[in-house]
């Protein structure tokens, strides 16, 4: 390994630096690793040469570099072309590094034996350097999936380190984006590299009042970012990298329904119904009355799937005798109504030739709209999972179907199961458990549990 090889670049890109900046290079001066070369970008500072003194005071040991004021991506984009390493890190100029950090993403680059993107965990602190909180990055993040770096949030733009090629075949920052300038050049890189989490509080990012991540203008562009980023994503792209479009678009709204971007969650959730609508949803009707039926009906279908009904009467009572304001729960031409023969074998089977959908929810009467979608959307979105909660099953749940009930489960774990003890009845209730991966947490909002 040679100096040339290995030299990384941290650029400070510094408008207007006060008192942060000298701080902010002495940490990058700091570095444990030997091969580094610090630039400092001065965007253009009116501060009456304060930035400019600052950065003179450090002679050669740092690079300085003065441009008019064209914003945060301009003074980066200087920054790389300027650049003499074969590495970029980025430091703002009211941040910190811990001596280790160029040093622990270097290594974890040069483990590598392709060219990936490292970024890592962070100390939030206030103006004062007193601890805010601790944000790590990575749980439940997986490589071969890099969009979620992204699109998750997962990314501060001074835990990332990467070779100078990226940008050379994908291009810099967007000069156009003044606050999410980062996060559209990381998006790009995601489709083309693989980004690496490399655990450790490396960086501590200082928090005031005067960045531009705090304002509306930020809200707003974050917004229309959103949207345009799941705009170019293409479907192979999505179903690579969250298992369908369906389960990728439900992913990014569960993130999304942590933030602020309001237009972009309410974008993303159009787009989920709209792809919903057209995945059929199985749902048997636990009833013991007609009441319970339709109320039970009413509320299913409120939770906008396309939902296929079949009604199994638990109480063995004459659900054939409806309102004649439910034509089409009528026997024979309508919602199928099966009697239950108390084997729960044949129960099944039965649910299974009335119900042509991948996903099966047993519904006891007291089930909502909301927790049928939840159910739903917990196994769109995980593939593996064979069964997920809809609703507590009753204290005592009435037989047939008991073991199922309050359950939404997949078609071929049902298949699985009564393949799986074709003889004993008695043991298909516990082989259900044995050959399914079941998520049976209690729906959120839920009182009690299976």
């Amino acid at each position: 390994m040679t100096d040339e090889t290995a030299l990384v670049t941290v650029v400070i890109p510094v408008y207007n630096g006060g008192s942060f900046l000298a701080q902010a290079i002495e940490s990058a001066l700091a570095q444990t690793w030997p091969h580094l070369e610090v630039l400092v970008v001065d965007d253009g500072s009116h501060d009456g040469g304060e930035t400019a003194r600052t950065c003179r005071g450090y002679g050669d040991r740092i690079r300085y570099v003065r441009q008019e004021n064209g914003g945060v991506a301009s003074a980066l984009n200087r920054g790389i072309a300027e650049m003499r390493g074969r590495y970029f890190s980025w430091l703002s100029h009211d941040d910190l590094y811990d001596p280790r950090r160029v040093e622990v993403h270097m290594r974890a680059i040069l483990a590598e034996t392709e060219a990936v993107i490292t970024f890592g965990d962070f100390v939030a602190v206030g103006e004062d350097l007193s601890l805010l909180e601790e944000v790590e990055t990575g749980r439940g993040y997986c490589d071969r999936a890099p969009l979620w770096a992204v699109l998750e949030g997962r990314i501060n733009g001074c835990t990332v380190t990467l070779p100078r090629h990226c940008f050379e075949r994908h291009g810099m920052f967007d000069e156009g984006l003044p606050t999410t300038q980062d996060s559209e050049l990381w998006f790009r890189l995601a489709q083309h590299h693989r980004f690496v989490h490399v655990p450790g509080f490396l960086v501590r990012q200082r928090r005031h009042a005067g960045q531009g991540s705090r304002t509306p203008r930020h809200i707003e562009e974050s917004n229309l970012l959103w949207i345009e980023m799941l705009e170019r994503l293409s479907p192979e792209t999505m179903r690579a990298q969250g298992g369908s479009e369906l389960g990728f678009l439900i992913r990014a709204a569960a993130f999304l329904e942590r933030t602020c971007y309001a237009g972009a969650r309410a974008w993303v959730r159009r787009l989920i119904a709209r792809r919903a609508a057209a995945v059929p949803v199985g749902v048997a009707v636990l009833a013991t009355s007609p009441r319970e039926a339709l109320v039970t009906m009413a509320e299913m279908r409120a939770s906008g799937l396309a939902v296929r009904f079949a009604v199994v009467d638990a109480a063995r009572s004459p659900l054939d005798r409806l309102p004649v304001a439910a034509p089409d729960f009528a026997p024979g031409d309508g919602i199928p109504i099966i009697p239950p023969t108390g084997d729960l074998r044949s129960d099944i089977e039965a649910v299974l030739g009335a119900l042509d959908a991948d996903l099966i929810a047993f519904v006891p009467h007291g089930a909502g709209g909301d927790d049928l979608r939840r159910a739903f959307e917990r196994l769109v979105r995980r593939p593996g999972l064979d069964a997920a909660p809809v609703h507590p099953a009753r204290p005592d749940p009435t037989p047939p179907l008991a073991a199922l009930e309050g359950l939404m489960i997949r078609r071929d774990a049902l298949r699985r199961a009564l393949a799986a003890c074709p003889d004993r009845q008695d043991a298909l209730a516990h082989t259900l458990g044995l050959a399914s991966a079941m998520d049976l947490a209690a729906p959120a909002g839920a009182q009690g549990s299976r």
